[in-house]
């Protein structure tokens, strides 16, 4: 576990704008549009891999459907690949972790010195160590989240349950990680 370079949310966000607007412009050529989007996400691109999520959770009619654990999935590993942006979106859902580790004061006074953590950047760098540690628990790799055929799948709460349940499990690495 290792907090990455952080992509800055303005530069994360015009480049969201950037890759969204290319997508859903190309008109007919979406599916070619796309794949080299995914491209882009499979090879680490946070940017690309939090605009994949968009679409994923958007859908878009006649080309792809609207998938909940993608979307998800990707959010996350945008996350976890240091995009503010991505990071941003996801501090509702990551909010339970992020506070059970905030409001112990002696962990976040420990991490504070040994992970040279400031007022600025925790919030950052927590989010993105849980968004890691979620990657890890559920195992969540690119190349298995680029299915434009997939089955729909909106929000329920049984499947949050599996996104959810993996932050807590990783929670301890979290900590042991930042107070090392």
């Amino acid at each position: 576990m290792d907090y990455k370079d952080f992509t800055k949310r303005d530069k994360a966000f015009k480049g969201f704008i950037e890759y969204r607007k290319e997508v859903l412009n190309s008109g007919a050529d979406f599916p070619n549009v796309f794949v080299d989007l995914c491209t882009k996400a499979i090879e680490g691109d946070c940017i690309a891999q939090d605009c994949v999520a968009y679409f994923f959770n958007k859908g878009v009619p006649d080309y792809l459907v609207q998938n909940y654990e993608y979307y998800l999935s990707w959010q996350i590993l945008a996350g976890a690949n240091g995009n503010e942006f991505a990071l941003e979106k996801l501090e509702f859902f990551l909010n339970s972790g992020l506070q059970e580790i905030i409001n112990d004061e002696e962990i976040l006074k420990t991490a504070m010195l040994r992970r040279n953590l400031t007022k600025e950047n925790a919030v950052f760098v927590i989010t993105n160590l849980i968004c890691e540690g979620i990657v890890d628990e559920l195992k969540i790799n690119p190349k298995d989240l680029i299915d434009i055929k997939s089955k729909p799948s909106r929000y329920s709460p049984e499947k949050n349950r599996a996104f959810l349940s993996a932050m807590e499990r990783c929670l301890q690495n979290v900590v042991d990680f930042l107070v090392s």
